[in-house]
């Protein structure tokens, strides 16, 4: 299918520059200088991709990404402008606080340079989307069909793998391995209470085994506030552990902090509860939430994990890296490990190990796999992560 991609600026040359360079990498262009033609363009062309100004004459770009709301939702957004980059990241961040995929951010003038490296990303990603697009709304979700990937946590000082994060994915029987994102809100209280039990029995049955093989590394698993309103869950997952002879210290409980606000008082309950048994807890995503400072003194989490949106764009994004910077030394001025998702650069990865965060995921080490695949990546690498 061919990648329509629609250019919105009031200044022609702009739009025919980008519109130029973009037909060379095989997109279908069409060019817009009124914002008031936005929608109706929207209607007619149906474009896959949008390279949008955030300055223009009457209206500006954030409020287009407000007004459009749902007709752009399934598009890949770029927002350029002659702002500095602050802007354009915020700019970038409230899209996605909008729930819209906002890919990149260009600066004006435009690099040519960059400009083709982003229409590449384009095309790639919406590449990858169309050969995984898929409808299962009308499936009906088996737990026993869900399975459980890991990706590994890296100690950021000695390079050793000493953790793996366990990932819920639907194997469906027609479409395959499935992301969280297209089963996991269609789940009600009782089937992720069910989910819950099947990923702690199977991820400590994992662990088990890693440790029988000497791989001595902890798991993280993540529960919503549906599964932390169950006050049965400390004795049930020490239980599991007493079963098949895990240290209680070697389970961290993820929760985010949006979660651990539905119903506080019972949900502190469950964590200290599971802190008093040894096991360990994390708030998750943080940074990104409201009153993350408030929980952080009023939960007993021993970790943190940083929101990857701080980590994946701070080898370029000076804004970014401050932000990572403070978030570290927050967390260990409260005595807690750092943990740094989302790291796909060395970059980042090489920032982080010089101010000194603790632990970090993400794809420069290692996607989400099945348990067999991580064993054997675990085993050939013999247990460290070389770059």
């Amino acid at each position: 299918m061919t990648n329509r991609l629609l250019v919105i600026d009031d200044e022609t040359d702009i739009c025919e520059l980008i519109a130029d360079v973009a037909e060379t990498r095989g997109f279908d262009v069409k060019t817009i200088s009124d914002p008031r033609a936005v929608e109706q363009a929207l209607l007619d062309f149906k474009p896959r991709s949008i390279i949008l100004d955030l300055m223009m004459p009457g209206t500006d770009g954030v409020e287009l990404l407000r007004n459009l709301g749902d007709a752009i939702r399934g598009c890949g957004i770029v927002l350029m402008s002659g702002h500095d980059l602050r802007v354009l990241n915020s700019a970038k961040r409230l899209g996605a606080a909008h729930g819209i995929n906002v890919i990149s951010v260009l600066a004006k003038p435009i690099n040519i340079t960059e400009l083709r490296e982003t229409l590449d990303t384009l095309a790639t990603l919406e590449a990858k989307a169309e050969s995984k697009q898929t409808d299962v709304s009308s499936s009906k979700i088996k737990v026993e069909e869900i399975a459980v990937f890991y990706q590994p946590i890296l100690d950021l000082e000695t390079n050793r793998i000493r953790g793996m994060e366990a990932l819920v994915r639907w194997n469906h029987p027609e479409h395959g391995i499935l992301a969280p994102d297209l089963f996991l809100e269609r789940m009600d209280a009782a089937a992720m209470d069910e989910l819950a039990d099947r990923v702690m029995t199977i991820a400590t049955d994992d662990l088990a085994k890693l440790h029988e093989k000497g791989f001595p590394l902890a798991v993280s698993i993540n529960l919503t506030a549906s599964n932390l309103i169950d006050l049965a869950v400390p004795d049930r997952l020490d239980d599991i552990c007493k079963q098949k002879n895990i240290p209680n210290e070697k389970i961290t409980i993820e929760v985010t902090e949006s979660e651990a606000m539905r119903d506080v008082r019972r949900i502190m309950d469950v964590l200290t509860r599971l802190r008093l048994r040894g096991f360990g807890v994390a708030i998750d995503d943080f940074g990104v939430g409201y009153s993350s400072l408030r929980e952080l003194q009023r939960m007993p989490f021993n970790s943190m994990k940083m929101d990857k949106s701080f980590v994946m764009d701070m080898g370029e994004n000076r804004d970014s890296q401050m932000i990572a910077n403070t978030i570290i030394d927050l967390g260990h001025n409260l005595k807690l490990k750092v943990v740094a998702e989302g790291i796909e650069t060395v970059s980042a990865l090489k920032l982080l190990k010089d101010r000194g965060c603790d632990l970090g995921q993400g794809y420069l080490i290692s996607k989400p796999v099945p348990y067999e695949k991580f064993l054997a990546w675990i085993t050939e690498n013999a247990g460290v992560f070389k770059v």
